[in-house]
């Protein structure tokens, strides 16, 4: 009972240690565009239980919340333990003003620690209705009455039972400024899409994906109410200037129809009631409407140090080492940090010493799309090989980038990095002026490095009194070829007997047979009596599968007789083999006054082994 008790006991210690010493994370999320007077979910997601404090929301109303939801998952894999906790905190907030706005990262307090999440953008349009055949982002157009007798299939018109929208947060925005693009659907009746969607293509941008919306929402549209849902959504990141436009976005879903009954007994038109109509699946290509991005292009007099980066952004640098010797490498690492367009940002011009060698520069992202825009850090590795003896400087490294915001272009510089570069051991002398383009070589002895060509005739020696011409040294190769000839035939006769398994096991019966008996001898003269009568019982069992090539498995005294009594072996031998058995299988389990003499058992053992080996040949 106390050890049934004792497993999970510690189970639940390990759980607790474990939830005590990692490390948490909370993500806050939202829409990334609404109207005034939407209602919208601001989430708050972690991995753990804890106090959530909301930082202030201008132009937003919080209507309800938080309403938490916790799930805990343990799982074994290869002996270890792994947990995984979700708790998300859920709040209804109604938009109150136009304009954007960034909410603050909340505060969560677990223990005595407290987290922050991350800022969220959101971008409040209008709710005013806009002019006809127009339609802004989470507002629908006006709809004329004509509208109201389309079936809704093959229509972009918001009159249609079911339509799609492309709903972008921002329709201008600077080139490379990042916006958030939402595919919403409008239902008023059951669909479901006929397949896989695709993504929408938004040529003319960098796009990445982000999360759609986990629920359905309700809206009222010219009087009627809408279920909704983002289906798809991506923070695009223009790569041209101009007007952009999206072209309409297909896709195919079903949506169930009505079928009446059809019949002219008199019986079927009394129970003619809608009660009792069918439904079928109707295949509906829907298309959303043609959207135009207008791209701003840069404000002129970018500075120096531009290479695209727009966003908001800061810049460390550093240099791996401060001395080295010729021909040894250190490099120089820039990481740029921030919000904005991490993924299109071009290298920074570094201005390195010249005569030295600088290889390809590596790039590497880390980036997030948490709050709806791309932040993160782009590093870029500068490895240089040093060349020359000196004391080297690399430039200030520049960098600047375009602020949408502040509409201003910003700079940050780094420090002066310099090096000392030793000299090698194979370098002399005692100048220390570097010249940039002129190699220096030293030369240690002129009679050593540098060797005229010789003009003297050289002695040769005539075959007939070289090694060649040796009478023995000729016979070598014959006699070695021979030698060749023989071992390959060894070697395949050699391979041939192993191949077969059954004259292997026959052959080496009677080796591990005395094998097994010497360590039965080594076992009788250490008194150790139990492993001795174990040790007689193997050598015989094992002598008798490997001779008869019978498996372990199917070895019986049964078997053996019979196989013995086929191949001719006397029946005093085969008594003989039962009495031994017998014996040594009694003794080590009796008593030890009742236990035979082990001397006389293995000297019968062994003797057994011998005479069977002799009539088994």
């Amino acid at each position: 009972m106390k050890k049934k008790l004792l497993t999970p006991v510690i189970l639940l210690l390990i759980y607790g240690l474990q939830l005590y010493g990692q490390d948490h994370s909370f993500t806050a999320s939202a829409p990334a565009a609404v109207t005034v007077g939407e209602q919208f979910q601001y989430v708050v997601e972690g991995s753990e239980r804890g106090n959530l404090r909301l930082p202030e929301m201008p132009g937003f109303q919080l209507l309800a919340g938080p309403f938490s939801s916790y799930s805990s998952q343990s799982q074994w894999i290869n002996g270890k333990m792994s947990m995984k906790t979700v708790v998300t905190y859920t709040h209804v907030l109604r938009a109150t003003s136009e304009g954007t706005y960034t909410i603050a990262p909340a505060t969560v307090r677990v223990g005595r620690k407290e987290y922050k999440t991350n800022e969220v953008q959101i971008v409040v349009h209008s709710g005013s209705s806009p002019s006809p055949g127009t339609a802004q982002p989470g507002q629908t157009a006006p709809v004329t009455p004509g509208d109201r007798k389309s079936t809704g299939v093959g229509n972009t018109k918001e009159s249609a039972p079911v339509f799609l929208r492309i709903l972008p947060s921002k329709r201008e925005v600077y080139m490379g400024e990042q916006l958030v693009a939402a595919l919403k659907v409008y239902t008023r009746v059951n669909t479901r899409p006929a397949s896989s969607a695709k993504d929408v293509p938004y040529e003319g941008f960098f796009k990445k994906s982000l999360d759609p919306d986990a629920a359905a929402q309700r809206e009222t549209i010219n009087g009627e109410q809408y279920v909704t849902q983002v289906i798809q959504r991506h923070i695009l990141i223009p790569q041209k200037s101009g007007e952009i436009v999206i072209p309409p976005y297909e896709s195919e879903w079903m949506i169930q129809q009505r079928v009446k009954r059809r019949s002219n007994n008199i019986f079927d038109d009394f129970f003619n009631d809608p009660f009792f109509d069918n439904y079928k699946d109707v295949p509906v290509k829907l298309s959303t409407r043609p959207v135009s991005i207008h791209v701003k292009q840069l404000p002129p007099g970018a500075p120096a140090g531009f290479t695209g980066a727009v966003g908001n952004f800061t810049m460390d640098a550093s240099l791996s080492a401060g001395e080295i010797e010729v021909n040894e490498a250190l490099s120089l690492k820039i990481t740029i940090r921030g919000t904005g367009n991490l993924p299109l940002l071009g290298k920074p011009e570094v201005n390195l010493p010249p005569d030295h060698d600088l290889y390809d520069v590596t790039r590497s992202v880390h980036s997030s799309t948490s709050g709806n825009r791309i932040s993160g850090s782009v590093t870029f590795e500068y490895p240089i090989v040093a060349r020359h003896a000196g004391r080297f400087r690399i430039a200030p490294v520049r960098f600047s980038w375009f602020d949408p915001v502040s509409k201003k272009y910003h700079t940050t510089t780094t420090e002066e990095f310099t090096f000392n570069v030793l000299k090698g051991k194979q370098e002399e002398g005692t100048g220390n002026v570097y010249v940039p383009g002129v190699m220096h070589e030293s030369v240690d002895n002129l009679g050593r490095d540098i060797r005229d060509i010789s003009r003297e005739i050289p002695d040769f020696t005539p075959v007939a009194s070289s090694l060649f011409a040796n009478r023995i040294y000729r016979m070598l190769y014959p006699v070695t070829l021979v030698l060749g000839i023989l071992i390959l035939i060894l070697i395949r006769l050699v391979s041939r007997r192993n191949a077969d398994l059954t004259l292997v096991r026959n052959r080496q019966a009677n080796r591990s047979a005395r094998a097994r008996l010497k360590k039965a001898d080594r076992l009788r003269k250490g008194d150790l009596l139990d492993g001795f009568y174990e040790e007689i019982g193997k050598a015989i069992w094992g002598y008798l599968a490997d001779k008869l090539n019978i498996e372990t498995s199917r070895l019986s005294r049964e078997l053996i007789l019979e196989q013995l009594e086929n191949r001719g072996v006397d029946r005093d031998l085969r008594e003989e083999l039962l009495r031994i058995l017998d014996n040594s299988e009694f003794s080590r389990f009796a008593p030890s006054a009742e236990k035979s003499d082990v001397n006389q058992l293995y000297s019968d053992a062994a003797g057994l082994i011998r005479n069977l080996e002799n009539s088994l040949k």
